[in-house]
């Protein structure tokens, strides 16, 4: 809840310092580029816990709006400085960006580095379009695009996103905590990366066979640890998560 807090506070002060820019006035030079996605509804939030290596590739969807090119045209982005706490060493960013001709959506990517101030705290990169004679910011709402990092275990967003539904019904629940691994701890989580890291694995969310593999895997684990004579014996099952509740991963294969 505090990082919807700081976030919505955040972007309350984006949107008041761009309010007097107006609307996009279009020109037969002017080509509007922005994020594809709405900074009012979505941050992305990133912990080097579940990138051992040290850096997160962060692929951008960017779309743009105006003159309908005959050439490439050439954009950058930057950090947005007034917002952004994350050390400029800490992350990387394109040189240049370029939209080809006529095409009306494209990907751009960054990097970002794991460093020692991750360690104490959470960190925001906000990013945004630099404008030139040629080339302007999109509608406010998608002028920014917002990623928290931090070194600390933290959930991920792949586990807190409304991504499920039935029979073409809207999205209204989680699929990594209805079908795959239960509900969020710490614990389970922890040893949810332990069994990627043993393969080195990187999970980002996106591949739910990925998911389904490893929340397996670490079903069997789960059950080997409870099914164990000693640990029986010694009165250590089921096994519990630091809150003190058994460990269900609830996935079926």
């Amino acid at each position: 809840m505090r990082k919807y807090i700081l976030f919505a506070f955040v972007w309350a002060c984006v949107l008041s310092a761009c309010s007097e820019k107006g609307i996009m006035e279009y020109s037969d030079n002017t080509l509007y580029v922005y994020f594809a996605a709405d900074a009012t509804k979505d941050s992305t939030t990133y912990s080097f816990k579940a990138y051992p290596s040290g850096e997160i590739h962060v692929k951008i969807p960017m779309k743009c709006d105006g003159v309908w090119e005959r050439e490439d045209r050439e954009y950058t982005v930057s950090a947005d400085k007034n917002f952004t706490t994350l050390p400029s060493d800490l992350y990387v960013l394109p040189e240049k960006c370029v939209f080809p001709a006529g095409q009306l959506q494209d990907t751009i990517e960054i990097v970002l580095l794991d460093g020692e101030v991750l360690k104490e705290k959470m960190c925001r990169l906000m990013l945004k379009v630099d404008e030139t004679e040629f080339v302007k910011e999109g509608e406010v709402e998608f002028s920014r695009a917002i990623f928290l990092v931090s070194s600390k275990l933290i959930r991920p967003d792949w586990w807190t996103v409304w991504d499920g539904g039935y029979g073409g019904a809207e999205n209204y629940f989680n699929i990594a905590e209805q079908i795959y691994l239960g509900e969020y701890s710490e614990t389970k989580y922890t040893m949810f990366l332990e069994e990627l890291a043993k393969d080195g694995v990187e999970f980002d969310g996106k591949n739910k066979l990925v998911l389904k593999k490893y929340s397996l895997r670490l079903k069997r684990r789960v059950e080997e640890y409870n099914n164990d004579p000693e640990n029986i014996a010694n009165g250590k099952v089921p096994l519990k998560d630091e809150n003190g509740n058994k460990i269900v991963i609830p996935v079926v294969g």
